[in-house]
């Protein structure tokens, strides 16, 4: 995913967040088929009505399905593996807006380039959606506010404001990350190709230099390879494959 804007009539509508309810699913799920299965997902769901377990297990059976096979079979050795459930909120936190694009697009646009602890009008989200996406603005508009703050980008403050929220530096997280979205196995990589991405920035860095110290601190620990300048060019090269990292980290 780019920097640039998406072609408003080649995206999907977002869907309800769900947010706490996917993280408990991630961690009963058996595989990526079960992820993508609506009627599993039902079964799974602590809601009273039936219809509504239906309609959410294919909201987030749609969701899922979005992701590559081997994504999302990445996510299911991660929940596995006993990391902390704020870790793994951190990761699903990028894979929600790979497969949410309105959202994401939305937060690189409006939400990012702010301080944390700035405030957002309300009013200035629905005119962009309203300029930008026209058709269901006033719906989309509310699942957007709903899509940013279950996420954890924004918290409310009064009536009509929001304040972007700060997650820090998550260094962990970011080498989870280029793991599981670029180097399932062993490979270098162009830093030039990780700034042109959008996953940093989903995890909240606010600046590219803070990724650059994230992977240096991976190269101390030993979790990656090396961090290097070669032929003017900066990379890194990884040094464990996806299984092997996690049982490094374990």
């Amino acid at each position: 995913m780019n920097n640039n804007k998406l072609p408003h009539n080649n995206i999907s509508f977002p869907q309800e967040p769900l947010w706490k309810e996917t993280l408990e699913i991630i961690n009963q799920a058996e595989g990526p088929d079960f992820l993508a299965d609506p009627k599993a997902l039902e079964q799974k769901l602590d809601f009273n009505s039936k219809e509504t377990r239906k309609r959410y297990g294919r909201a987030m059976a749609a969701r899922f399905a979005r992701l590559h096979r081997g994504v999302a079979s990445g996510l299911i050795d991660l929940a596995k593996s006993n990391v902390e459930l704020s870790v793994i909120e951190q990761i699903w936190r990028v894979l929600f807006c790979m497969v949410e694009p309105i959202v994401a697009q939305i937060y690189i646009e409006m939400i990012w380039p702010r301080e944390p602890g700035a405030p957002i009008d309300r009013v200035e989200i629905r005119s962009y959606i309203e300029t930008s996406f026209q058709q269901q603005s006033s719906k989309l508009n509310q699942r957007i506010i709903s899509c940013l703050r279950q996420s954890g980008y924004l918290m409310p403050q009064g009536k009509h404001n929001l304040i972007v929220v700060s997650f820090g530096n998550p260094e962990l997280a970011l080498i989870l990350c280029t793991h599981l979205l670029l180097a399932q196995a062993p490979r270098t990589i162009k830093l030039s190709e990780i700034e042109s991405s959008n996953y940093w920035r989903f995890l909240g860095y606010r600046k590219f230099d803070h990724v650059r110290l994230g992977f240096r601190s991976a190269e101390a620990k030993g979790l990656i390879m090396r961090y290097a300048n070669v032929d003017h060019l900066e990379q890194i090269t990884t040094r464990y494959t996806w299984q092997e990292f996690l049982t490094k980290r374990t």
